[in-house]
């Protein structure tokens, strides 16, 4: 019932993952068979014993149609119009199965650790794209699910991109050369800030925020960037829109998505 028994569970499952990435990075080249990723799913299903559990929470990277419990489409996989909530159920031996997608998730843990702080958060994920969350006194804001924040068209080098396009941290690696964590000149994470601050000064205008939550593969560095963000919202905010209190860097690093999976499931038993 409580966060220690539950770390048991999530440090199992967060093996079973890595095993199942290590298959997805060697095969980053080639399409990838949802059949195969099933197969794979149900092995460790029955090494994991998931048949005894009560219900379980799967994250989807993409595009899903709750209702009907399909995915619509993925950023880095050929899977569209899959009933993935019914094949999960099948592949995990469990009835109670629920489906979210991986940001929306991650934002939900993050904005129960500071909910004590602020009420009215962001979860910004930076990594292959760019995804986001708004969570309002620590839930997700139902009509804002399928936001598609990293798809939003901004004008970049006298034309218009998906902000993801070029901020993302696959654009960031592509144009320095290096993983952020392989990044310390101040010169680079100046120029680097710069196009977060377009998408994020859009943020703060719409969404009216307490503070900005950074996480995936390159947000998670926002030490490293998180100085040259601020004096450009105080510069380019508008009097009307709110300045955020903070902005702080991702709690649970690379298990966000866990712990968030962890949180959902845990509101549907109770």
């Amino acid at each position: 019932d409580g966060f220690p028994e539950a770390a048991d569970v999530l440090d199992e499952i967060s093996i079973a993952l890595k095993h199942r990435d290590d298959v997805i990075n060697a095969k980053r080249m080639i399409r990838i068979d949802y059949l195969d990723f099933l197969k794979d799913l149900e092995h460790h299903a029955r090494i994991l014993e998931t048949n005894k559990a009560k219900i379980a929470c799967v994250a989807v990277p993409g595009l899903i149609n709750r209702s009907a419990g399909k995915v619509l489409s993925l950023g880095n996989l050929p899977w569209k119009d899959r009933y993935i909530k019914h094949d999960l159920s099948l592949a995990l031996s469990l009835k109670n199965v629920y489906i979210e997608n991986d940001s929306k998730l991650a934002g939900l843990a993050e904005a129960r650790f500071i909910l004590d702080k602020y009420a009215r958060t962001f979860y910004l994920t930076i990594s292959t794209g760019i995804g986001g969350a708004l969570m309002v006194n620590g839930n997700l804001v139902t009509a804002l699910k399928d936001m598609e924040i990293g798809k939003i068209p901004l004008e970049h080098n006298g034309a218009i991109h998906a902000w993801e396009d070029f901020a993302s941290g696959k654009s960031f690696v592509e144009k320095y050369g290096n993983k952020a964590i392989d990044v310390e000149d101040d010169a680079i994470w100046e120029e680097y800030s710069q196009l977060i601050c377009r998408g994020l000064g859009v943020i703060c205008a719409g969404f009216q925020v307490d503070a900005v939550i950074f996480g995936g593969g390159l947000g998670q560095h926002l030490s490293k960037f998180r100085n040259y963000l601020m004096p450009y919202l105080e510069k380019n905010l508008h009097s009307n829109v709110r300045r955020p209190q903070a902005l702080v860097a991702t709690h649970y690093r690379t298990q966000s998505v866990i712990y968030g999976c962890y949180e959902y499931a845990n509101d549907k038993l109770t």
